[in-house]
């Protein structure tokens, strides 16, 4: 237990530490730059989050799932790299070759041919940093993954004063800033860990690339479309409203953001611990403890969240207060996606990745719809009721495929707590005099259904702490 809170803690000093650097520098820009500009600054961001999602072709899942299957990790660092790559080198020669289109598609002008060839030129690099980044994650190298981490955000965090303070205050200082950061920080990662490229000997393994590419492939699609329900409330917004409401749902984004932080810390952590468990035969209570701490930890934090949503919400500008009903809603997806990373083992263990495309399915389609139906009449409260419902689906489809296909657990105690959560987050969407009191009234339940599991980490504390004792001061 004690090791287990040890390499977590590590391993989060990474997200953490970018994810307050981002924080910081949010305010940064969103004081400088207006809504309606943050709008368009957004979508050059989406295109990019998404666009990398859609090039790694699954093959990023497929490297962590092999590398303990495999002996030369070298080889197989360097065959996980190579399809990725073309595929970002395919990318950027359209965008070259399109420059003025996308353009207008993201900034609704034509003429910022820069801003589009930086998309392309970031891609190519996020690929090289995102494989470098999960080698190091498997290794569980969990200081120098945590450095690189910081690293890249600290490298954005200094372009972006750059910008926003000597050159420019519009959009194009954010696109600008986040580009040419990244791509900085990237070329310093590969020149500190160019020794992962013996390209002398390496011939790629078609075995291995087509063992990658069958369990990866229907991974894309589940990525791809889990990265559209990310995004379907900002492109859901620039199709039927303004870039003021996309700015000001991108906002919200980045105040839920703090969750996510814990998403990511988490999830770097646990998915080689999982798997390393799953191969020394743990048992299901190991596995149920930690979903059990995941769900307690994880709504306790959401309701702070919450109850500081309007000061979160001042500290980007006074200008994006009136998004602050968003953030419960929006913080739904971190909470449920961290949480369901406990859940869904059965899928990877099974090896059964196609469920990926069903569970993308029942949670994509329901927020497509409810978009098209509620941002027209309900702006940006539609889009955030569409993505809260969504994840809702999300973390029930996941948690019943893998229930099927793996030991499973009772999960009423989540779902409870769950309901309790979607809840909250439509209430504090209608803007109530009451909030704070309905709040801390919610945290107080969420906490009293969760009695049980706080005597059971307490109890297990205690052990811990009498078994340290024991062999610090022997009788």
């Amino acid at each position: 237990m004690k090791s287990f809170i040890k390499r977590l803690l590590a391993f989060s000093i990474g997200p953490f530490g970018a994810a307050f650097i981002g924080l910081m520098t949010i305010p940064v820009t969103t004081h400088f730059v207006s809504p309606e500009e943050y709008g368009k600054a957004s979508m050059f961001l989406l295109a990019l989050t998404m666009l990398a999602t859609f090039q790694y072709l699954g093959i990023d899942q497929a490297y962590t799932r092999e590398f303990h299957e495999v002996n030369d990790r070298e080889a197989l660092f360097l065959n996980a790299l190579l399809l990725p790559l073309l595929f970002a080198l395919f990318i950027l020669a359209m965008i070259a070759l399109n420059l003025s289109t996308t353009s207008q598609l993201l900034f609704g002008e034509p003429d910022h041919d820069a801003a589009s060839l930086l998309l392309g030129v970031s891609l190519v690099l996020l690929c090289f940093e995102r494989f470098l980044l999960l080698s190091l994650r498997m290794q569980e190298k969990a200081l120098a993954y945590s450095l690189y981490t910081v690293f890249i955000k600290l490298i954005v965090l200094a372009a972006t004063l750059v910008f926003v303070l000597f050159i420019r205050r519009d959009f194009l200082a954010v696109v600008y800033s986040a580009a040419v950061g990244q791509i900085f920080g990237d070329l310093l990662i590969l020149f500190r860990l160019r020794a992962m490229f013996r390209l002398r000997h390496f011939r790629p393994n078609r075995a291995l690339l087509h063992r990658m590419l069958v369990f990866g492939l229907p991974l894309v699609v589940a990525a791809s479309a889990s990265s559209l329900l990310n995004s379907a409330g900002q492109l859901s917004l620039r199709t039927w409203s303004s870039f003021y409401a996309v700015g000001m749902f991108a906002a919200a984004l980045k105040v839920a953001a703090v969750l996510s932080v814990v998403q990511t810390a988490f999830t770097s952590f646990w998915v080689p611990t999982a798997y390393r468990w799953h191969a020394e035969g743990k048992s299901i209570a190991a596995f149920r403890m930690v979903s059990s701490g995941v769900l307690l930890f994880m709504s306790v934090l959401y309701f702070v969240v919450l109850l500081f949503k309007e000061p979160l919400m001042c500290l980007l500008s006074p200008d994006y207060l009136p998004a602050a009903g968003l953030i419960g809603l929006l913080c739904l997806q971190p909470v449920l996606y961290t949480l369901s990373e406990t859940t869904t083992l059965g899928i990877v263990f099974s090896r059964k990745s196609y469920l990926n495309l069903w569970v993308s399915f029942l949670s994509l389609v329901p927020c497509l719809l409810i978009n098209a139906l509620a941002v027209p009449k309900l702006g940006t409260i539609g889009a955030g009721l569409a993505t809260g419902v969504s994840y809702v689906l999300f973390f029930i489809a996941r948690s019943w495929f893998s229930a099927k296909h793996w030991r499973s657990f009772p999960l009423y105690r989540h779902y409870a707590v769950i309901a309790v959560l979607f809840t909250a987050g439509v209430l504090n969407s209608m803007h109530l005099p009451f909030m704070v009191l309905a709040n801390l009234g919610m945290l107080l339940l969420v906490i009293f259904m969760q009695r049980r599991a706080i005597v059971l980490f307490y109890q297990k504390f205690r052990a811990t702490k009498r078994e340290n004792d024991s062999s610090t001061f022997p009788s």
